[in-house]
């Protein structure tokens, strides 16, 4: 356990929390602990994970942006996925894991190539549907979430494990309180 998994901890907790109020501070919270987490994870040889928390890194300003609304535009509402952006987003999902998981078995020392590759991946669709406020994001969190902290647990990575299961719980909460914000359902 490290000082920069603890501060990586805490803030995404924090980020979280914010997320599921649907609170536009979770941005740079998540900026910072994203930024973390990189250096983290590249010494435990999560490439995939590490890469992810970059990319992370770019959609928190992203969704700061698209969530801090202005004069002439009002701040995002909560929507569900179109039945497009839905078979679209898994159908490139599955797509990519596979292409990730045969490089990172080719190129890479990791020995949970199709676990990160899967995290890595949908995680950055899940990361996607958040900033455009999809509803629909917070359970394929659920399911990241609960899969990273079995990786993490895996690698020694305890404080972040317990971490990821907190955010399960936390993704389930935001999940509820996303649902009674009535979303609208988005028509394309």
């Amino acid at each position: 356990m490290s000082l920069i998994e603890i501060v990586g901890f805490v803030l995404t907790l924090l980020a979280i929390a914010l997320a599921a109020r649907g609170h536009v501070w979770t941005w740079p919270l998540q900026l910072v602990a994203s930024l973390l987490y990189v250096g983290l994870f590249f010494k435990f040889q999560l490439f995939g994970e590490a890469t992810l928390q970059g990319v992370y890194a770019v959609l928190a300003v992203y969704g700061w942006l698209q969530w801090r609304g202005n004069a002439s535009q009002p701040t995002l509402p909560i929507r569900h996925l179109s039945r497009n952006e839905w078979l679209v987003i898994n159908g490139l999902g599955i797509a990519l894991t596979a292409l990730v998981s045969t490089l990172q078995i080719h190129f890479l020392p990791t020995d949970v190539p199709v676990l990160d590759s899967s995290i890595f991946v949908f995680g950055l669709l899940a990361q996607w549907m958040q900033a455009k406020k999809r509803i629909e994001n917070w359970p394929y969190w659920i399911v990241l979430n609960l899969m990273a902290s079995g990786v993490y647990f895996y690698k020694t990575l305890y404080i972040t494990g317990v971490l990821y299961i907190l955010l399960t719980l936390l993704a389930i909460w935001g999940w509820r309180n996303w649902r009674a914000a009535k979303p609208a359902w988005r028509v394309i």
